[in-house]
């Protein structure tokens, strides 16, 4: 009787930890997913000076935003972290039109900054925006240029 009462207790343990039938109620597929459709900035931020060493020349800021007044705000909606090695920045945006803004800085000592266009000497900066349009799947390349 022991042993029966034993064996009955072990498989109704069995049966109450064993897994229902049930659909697991968070268990997406990416069937049911649907994404919505992105395009890709490429922004080429190619460092170029007629008068200074590109060595002298630092990115300092490169953000996306709706508009040119969000931009002014510096409410943006994307920004990169931006490095002295690398020259393309890619941003994934739904379709529409934006804005960006880019900005550089001339780190030469002395008034060799001001001689070349920079405002304040050295650690001035340049800053340029513009306008670009992204299409679904499409890929947009911008190239910021500084005067």
């Amino acid at each position: 009787m022991k042993h029966l009462l034993r064996w009955l207790f072990a498989i109704s343990v069995i049966v109450a930890i064993a897994p229902s039938c049930e659909t697991d109620p968070f268990n997406d597929t990416t069937e049911e997913l649907e994404l919505d459709p992105v395009g890709t900035l490429r922004v080429w931020f190619k460092l170029s000076h007629p008068w200074l060493p590109l060595d002298k020349i630092i990115r300092t800021d490169l953000h996306v935003a709706e508009d040119g007044v969000e931009i002014y705000k510096g409410n943006y909606l994307q920004s990169a972290n931006l490095t002295d090695f690398q020259e393309d920045y890619f941003f994934y945006l739904p379709p529409g039109t934006y804005y960006y803004e880019a900005g550089i800085a001339c780190i030469c000592a002395g008034d060799t900054c001001s001689a070349a266009g920079f405002p304040g000497n050295q650690f001035g900066g340049k800053h340029t925006m513009g306008k670009f349009t992204i299409k679904a799947d499409e890929l947009t390349t911008i190239i910021p240029t500084f005067q």
